[in-house]
């Protein structure tokens, strides 16, 4: 028997990643001018930092490929260490898994102050931002994706040869086209 989908199975994949004390209330969660405990709004009393990473959608991978052409090269060469990275591409990746409060389906991507932010976090920061990321973007690992990535590029490469081929016999099998009544006939010269 098929199992139900339920609104939680349609939801953006998301995880909840804590990235250190919270700066507003230094980690107290808050306390009032009298001595008492009220709650710090910025980490609801939490007096930790908390960010909601986002899985990237193709739409974002396309958008930050168009501002920085080497980012998957940038990516290899940087070994997972975030220092490595282009800092502006730091801030657009991190900017793409984050989501508009009212707007779970669109992401931060091109907000200035978002990958301002972005690029200010710590190593340590960045790298647990981009491993949520990581795991959103594919769920079942990166290796299941390239692999299809690669089958789907090799059927694509083949159904391009076909058409190529179908359209050079096509060509092929075809006659010049018949001279127009204006034009005088080609005629060689003679030895005289």
């Amino acid at each position: 028997m098929a199992s139900m989908l339920s609104l939680v199975d349609v939801l953006p994949k998301h995880e909840r990643v804590d990235i250190g004390t919270c700066d507003e209330c230094n980690g107290t969660g808050g306390t009032g001018d009298n001595g008492q405990q009220i709650k710090c709004e910025v980490c609801q009393g939490s007096g930790r930092k908390r960010v909601d990473v986002f899985g990237i959608s193709g739409e974002d991978i396309g958008r930050i490929l168009v501002r920085y052409p080497t980012a998957f090269t940038q990516m290899v060469a940087s070994a997972g260490k975030p220092v490595a990275l282009e800092p502006g591409l730091m801030g657009a990746m991190l900017a793409a898994s984050q989501r508009k409060p009212d707007d779970p389906d669109t992401s931060l991507l091109g907000d200035e102050k978002i990958e301002k932010r972005g690029r200010s976090f710590g190593v340590g920061a960045q790298m647990k931002i981009l491993k949520a990321m990581g795991r959103c973007t594919f769920p079942d690992g990166i290796g299941p994706f390239l692999e299809d990535l690669v089958l789907t590029s090799s059927s694509a490469k083949e159904a391009m040869e076909v058409i190529v081929r179908i359209a050079s016999k096509e060509r092929s099998m075809t006659s010049p086209p018949p001279p127009k009544p204006s034009e005088p006939p080609a005629t060689q010269a003679s030895g005289n």
